[in-house]
């Protein structure tokens, strides 16, 4: 127990360093829930906020659209027979595929999972490739920026905003 109040409270400082806010209501940390929200805003201008539950799911909440909100615990995979009982199949076996959560115990693991998520998805750069930067990959981003016949035909503030957001 004391090992994982040691965890949630450097977790909670951690998370407090990036910017997150707790913004948990009193009725949520009277039930065990923790609700962190983080510093900027997604693509439509919404906040991004997600949860620790008591029961051990970290779930990311979504304030529009249809689904509430999301889980991002892991997955453990699980695959069984199962024996069709009746019809032209009866006594074949077909394969089910199912996924279940990994709860997370500890109070201070669940936070630690949640700041690890936070930065792996929200903090790092993910380039999808290192291009190198050469004529050719210039000329291509001139005829698609600018519609020009390649970088040379470019003007100087138009080449200058190519190299600015190649960097």
């Amino acid at each position: 127990m004391n090992n994982q109040a040691k965890k949630y409270r450097k977790y909670y400082e951690a998370l407090d360093l990036i910017g997150c806010k707790h913004v948990s209501t009193p009725r949520q940390i009277k039930n065990g829930t923790r609700v962190f929200r983080l510093p900027f805003k997604d693509a439509w201008g919404h906040d991004i906020d997600f949860a620790t539950y008591e029961s051990g799911y970290v779930r990311r909440l979504v304030k529009v659209g249809y689904c509430p909100c999301y889980q991002i615990n892991k997955k453990k995979p699980e695959t069984r027979m199962v024996e069709v009982k009746s019809g032209p199949h009866k006594g074949y076996f077909y394969k089910l595929r199912s996924s279940e959560r990994v709860l997370i115990e500890g109070n201070g693991d669940r936070l630690e999972y949640l700041f690890n998520y936070i930065v792996r998805n929200f903090f790092r750069a993910k380039p999808k490739y290192n291009r190198t930067i050469d004529m050719e990959w210039l000329n291509f981003c001139a005829k698609w920026q600018y519609g020009e016949f390649g970088f040379n035909s470019c003007t100087q503030p138009q080449q200058n905003e190519i190299l600015k957001s190649l960097q």
